[in-house]
Order: C-alpha cells, then structure tokens, then sequence
C-alpha cells in the first residue's frame, strides 16, 4: 500500500506576527529540506524592532544539532500548534553544542481603520 504525506496546514505569513511565535518559545519545529530528513530547532529567542510605525520587523533565533546543518535558503517549517510555513533562514554560526539560524520578517504594517 503506497504511504501519503500528512495533510499540512499553511499558514499565511501575514498571520504571524512577534506575540504568535513569542508564544512558542522553548518550543520546538520540524524543518525540511528537498531530500534531506526533517531537522527539529528549537525556537530560543524572539525579538521584536519597533523603529517605525509603519514598517513591522522582528527575528527568530533557533537552535538546532551542529551536524547536520543546512545553508541559507528557504525550508519548510513546521510546528503542531502554528502548522507549516515557508521561510528564509540564515546560520549564524554554532554556539555550544547547536548551531543557530535566525529568519527575519520585515514587512509594512496594516494601516489602522
């Protein structure tokens, strides 16, 4: 009998916002990446810029296992309470025993009716 994928709910990006994932933190997510197995981060800091009112810019750090790692790129990740979204992540670099990855989001900001 052939295996099917789970179904996977897609968040809308514009849904996810500093407060959401804050709520996640010492949580952890499943990134995958093109035929590679699934690579569990743990979300360990979220960080939030207010420099404009107009503009919405905030940052997740994550930490995952030092091998294996992955390059820049956008990967797949997914979580059990938020689902699954799409997004850039950058290596920083390892810090003790896991390597961390930050991914930024910098987009305007809804005007207010």
């Amino acid at each position: 009998m052939a295996q099917t994928k789970p179904w996977r709910v897609f968040l809308m990006l514009e849904n996810l916002n500093s407060q959401v994932f804050a709520e996640q933190l010492h949580s952890t997510f499943q990134v995958r990446a093109p035929g590679a197995a699934p690579l569990p981060l743990e979300l360990i800091e979220v960080s939030e810029k207010d420099h404009s009112p107009s503009v919405e810019e905030f940052s997740l750090i994550f930490r995952g296992p030092l091998t294996p790692h992955f390059p820049q790129g956008t990967y797949t990740f997914e979580h059990e309470k938020l689902g699954t979204a799409d997004l850039f992540a950058v290596p920083l670099g390892p810090e003790g025993a896991g390597m961390r990855y930050q991914v930024i989001f910098s987009r305007l900001r809804e005007p207010h009716r």
